[in-house]
């Protein structure tokens, strides 16, 4: 993990905006390595990280889970290029990138291609449900790593779940070190097939999340 962090420091251009090594151990290695203590990590044979950005969490697993095949995500083609070079500069043979949006990669190659889908720190829990659940594959799950959220946020998150055909939604605390506050992980299985038409246009996701109250335009492609 060192190596890293290294990495990260090194990079020509600010990958993140965290600076200070012991920072960079603390708010990005092991607040990705804490995913680790949830069952389904260790037991994937596949993971996407949408948002990948400094390859946060795709490149901490990847080292963590040498068998396991990770695909980071990321739409800007600095972070993606970084990606590589972290990988090959880590000897991290089982990872790769994908240079596209999640709603083009749910739409094309990535339709229900993978086993969990990661994300962290990345939008509002509706908009991660929309990037995350064409992307899985029958009983794969959605892992949202976020901060505490409110109670509509979650209801609106659980709508949208429903449309896209996830499961109940859970809530997990994570530990990433002890002094660390307001860390949780949010999980949703996907029980039924998403319908066609979702992930929606780039931006639309966002611009419209599903399951707003009172809104029509949250049932519908």
């Amino acid at each position: 993990m060192a190596a890293l962090g290294d990495c990260l420091l090194a990079a020509d251009f600010n990958v993140t905006a965290i600076r200070d090594p012991l920072e960079i151990e603390r708010m990005h290695l092991l607040d990705s390595l804490s995913l680790l203590t949830l069952p389904l990590l260790t037991a994937a044979t596949d993971i996407v990280d949408i948002g990948s950005g400094a390859g946060l969490p795709a490149l901490v697993l990847a080292i963590a889970l040498p068998s396991t095949k990770v695909v980071a995500l990321e739409s800007q083609r600095k972070k993606c290029a970084f990606i590589e070079r972290a990988a090959i500069a880590l000897s991290l043979a089982n990872v790769s990138t994908e240079c596209a949006r999640a709603e083009e990669y749910g739409r094309g190659d990535g339709k229900a291609r993978h086993s969990l889908a990661v994300s962290r720190a990345l939008a509002p829990l509706p908009v991660i449900a929309e990037y995350s659940l064409p992307l899985l594959k029958m009983h794969g799950y959605m892992l949202a790593m976020k901060g505490y959220v409110s109670v509509q946020e979650r209801i609106q998150a659980s709508s949208a779940l429903g449309i896209l055909g996830g499961g109940e939604l859970e809530g997990t605390r994570l530990r990433p070190f002890p002094e660390s506050e307001n860390h949780w992980v949010y999980v949703s299985e996907k029980i039924a097939a998403t319908p066609e038409g979702y992930p929606r246009r780039p931006g639309i996701p966002l611009k419209r999340p599903l399951g707003r109250m009172g809104s029509q335009e949250g049932s519908r492609p």
